[in-house]
């Protein structure tokens, strides 16, 4: 919005007077903006926008919040005289008095059945709603009174509002991540299972057990690893945010392609590891007393909203390959990738280093990620090149046939960006808290080793590493796992989830699991009708089901 039209509309959301929500995506299109088909028509005659739906697909799908708004910011294609001067943002009110919807508004809510669960989402379609033309957010581009279109160089600038959403996602999975481990790791602790003989008849507690060690402390190296890197991106966020307001928009590119990579990377490798922690609290890990079900229904949309995964990596992808080009034709490149100038040097360079300290150490984490995202990024260079060749379609038709590697390339690079941020973050805070630096050092190590480990293949393919060095990074993922063990409960409940956050029967801070899950297994409406001596649906069902002959003619029936 202009500032005139932020001093008008702010002050009355901040005072709850109006409530809003983001009308983007719709039922046929989400994360292709550009292709989005409401529409908002400029009326010359009345000095108003006429926004409307004019197909089904074109119908506003799940925005949150609807269900209770007032008001919108609803994306639409601007048309002036027949011209398509692509998409905008609008604010259109919703709703009159007694939040009945206003004429030509269609709007409702979805609900948890069919959309997403426990979300605030629905539908809104238009036939004709005027607007003012006033309503247009008009900071960057604008249309007079006249009709006439204007715009600035910084238009782009109105995408930072899917940059910021992004950002969010990447901050929450720190926060998901660590409530479902506070309550699997609480739980393992009381737990116990096998070991029990002859010499020895006590059970061991299953948090001893190395490879669920394994699957959860993985995931608490997941957790502080990602915390840093949602500090570093919302830092790098508000840089971009100050350069704007300065007329500056050199990092917008940039910032768009970390935050959508980094976004799709982190949704993905938590929806992993929420199913690892449902594993390793065996059957009650599936049960809705767990806690743990919710936690993954509510978190189980990220890879979706704000941009689907796949979209997003290719995205990330492609603006990598511009980047690399630029560098190799001796071309300008922003800061965050600037090393790609000297491309052929880290493509030469291999790993000399050959104890456990010196391969984690900051700075060679930080040279072996760099490498290998390199490595993939000039490969897929060179391939591109070589197809374009005879593809019809040139050099961009090409890239169709290369999207997995696009894909991988962005994550390699996004994982390095993590490393780096997480590297960053941690040696900031070096003084600062000394007494916690070792074991978050241990995470950060963890982190990067199983990386590694993962993708030993490629490392080994161009000898970065060698075996023996490989060995060595599984030899440390375990020893992490040793050391972590005596600070696992330090680590999660040093978030201070209450037990009224958690509402999970296993992850309770007293410990009393089994006292817990038989209480809340009593409170279910059939055991309390019971208990008043109420048999709910014997006399219905039961007693007819019962009935021998009615069993024999059942066992008897060929189907």
């Amino acid at each position: 919005m202009s500032r005139e039209q932020s001093e008008k509309w702010l002050p009355l959301a901040k005072d709850y007077a109006i409530f809003g929500c983001y009308a983007q995506t719709e039922l046929g299109h989400g994360s292709n903006i550009r292709r989005l088909e409401t529409t908002a028509t400029y009326i010359h005659e009345t000095d108003e926008f006429d926004i409307h739906s004019p197909t089904l697909t074109s119908i506003k799908w799940w925005p949150g919040g609807l269900a209770t708004s007032t008001h919108a910011i609803v994306f639409a294609r601007l048309i002036i005289d027949g011209k398509d001067y692509g998409v905008h943002s609008f604010v259109v009110q919703l709703r009159g008095e007694n939040h009945k919807p206003l004429p030509g508004i269609d709007i409702g809510d979805i609900g948890p059945k069919f959309g997403f669960n426990n979300i605030d989402n629905g539908f809104l379609r238009f036939t004709h709603v005027r607007i003012p033309r006033d309503q247009m957010c008009m900071k960057f581009s604008k249309v007079s009174r006249d009709g006439r279109y204007l715009t600035s160089s910084n238009a782009k600038v109105v995408y930072g509002t899917l940059i910021i959403g992004r950002i969010y996602v990447v901050e929450r999975t720190s926060f998901s991540l660590a409530s479902a481990l506070c309550i699997a790791i609480r739980y393992s602790l009381v737990r116990k299972q096998g070991n029990d003989t002859k010499h020895d008849p006590n059970e061991s507690i299953v948090l001893d057990y190395q490879f669920l060690q394994y699957r959860l402390f993985n995931g608490l190296s997941v957790v502080y690893t990602f915390l840093f890197v949602g500090k570093w991106l919302r830092n790098l966020y508000k840089i971009n945010e100050k350069k704007i307001r300065e007329g500056d928009v050199s990092i917008m590119a940039d910032i768009h392609s970390i935050s959508s990579g980094l976004k799709a990377l982190c949704a993905d490798l938590a929806m992993g590891v929420l199913n690892d922690i449902i594993l390793a609290c065996g059957g009650h890990g599936y049960s809705r007393f767990s806690g743990i079900p919710s936690i993954v229904d509510n978190y189980a949309r990220s890879p979706i909203v704000e941009g689907d995964s796949t979209i997003l990596q290719l995205q990330t992808g492609r603006y990598l390959i511009k980047v690399f080009e630029n560098a190799k034709n001796g071309r300008p490149t922003p800061a965050t990738l600037s090393y790609l100038k000297d491309y052929l040097r880290i493509l030469s360079e291999r790993s000399k280093v050959t104890t456990w300290e010196e391969l984690t150490d900051p700075n060679e984490q930080i040279k072996a990620l760099t490498h290998y995202h390199t490595r993939l990024l000039a490969k897929l260079i060179s391939n591109l090149e070589e197809t374009s060749k005879t593809h019809l379609q040139g050099y961009e038709g090409a890239k169709s046939d290369y999207m997995i590697d696009i894909i991988n390339v962005s994550r390699a690079y996004c994982y390095t960006i993590i490393i780096t941020s997480a590297n960053e973050g941690l040696e900031s805070i070096k003084l600062t808290y000394s007494n916690i630096y070792p074991t978050l050092r241990i995470l950060i190590n963890l982190f990067f080793s199983n990386f590694i480990i993962k993708y030993s293949g490629e490392f080994l393919l161009d000898n970065y590493f060698n075996s023996n060095q490989i060995k060595i990074f599984e030899l440390g993922i375990k020893n992490c796992l040793e050391k972590i063990r005596p600070n696992a409960i330090g680590l999660i409940d040093a978030w201070e989830f209450s037990d009224n956050t958690l509402n999970s029967a296993l992850g309770r801070y007293d410990g009393n699991v089994y006292e817990a899950l038989y209480n809340w297994a009593k409170l279910e409406p059939l055991n309390l009708a019971q208990e008043r001596g109420e048999y709910v649906g014997y006399n219905e069902v039961l007693k007819d089901i019962y009935n021998r002959e009615y069993l024999k003619g059942i066992n008897k029936s060929k189907l």
